[in-house]
């Protein structure tokens, strides 16, 4: 793992060709209900993310915490397997 990610109200919505659309992104998965913002480059469960996850996109699979304010690529932080199983809080993943 590695800590990439930084610190930095509608519903969630994601692009198509530029089209916004509201919704949950199809490929999240998970109870993302107390997401909002753009989730237009976010995959995985959700499940445990919560607030504006529009600073943030990647596999949040196995990534629980608040992502207001959060920006980053959760596919740059090389998050393992075993880390994702276990839960990973996204505050571990803020650095630099």
């Amino acid at each position: 793992m590695k800590r990439v990610l930084k610190s930095s109200k509608e519903g969630l919505y994601y692009f198509v060709d530029g089209v916004k659309i509201d919704g949950k992104n199809p490929k999240m998965s998970g109870d993302c209900t107390v997401l909002c913002g753009d989730c237009t480059g976010l995959s995985g469960d959700c499940t445990g993310l919560s607030g504006d996850c529009t600073g943030v996109w990647g596999n949040c699979t196995g990534v629980f915490g608040k992502c207001t304010g959060v920006i980053g690529d959760f596919d740059k932080a090389e998050i393992t397997d075993l880390e994702r199983r276990k839960g990973l809080d996204i505050r571990d993943l803020i650095g630099g």
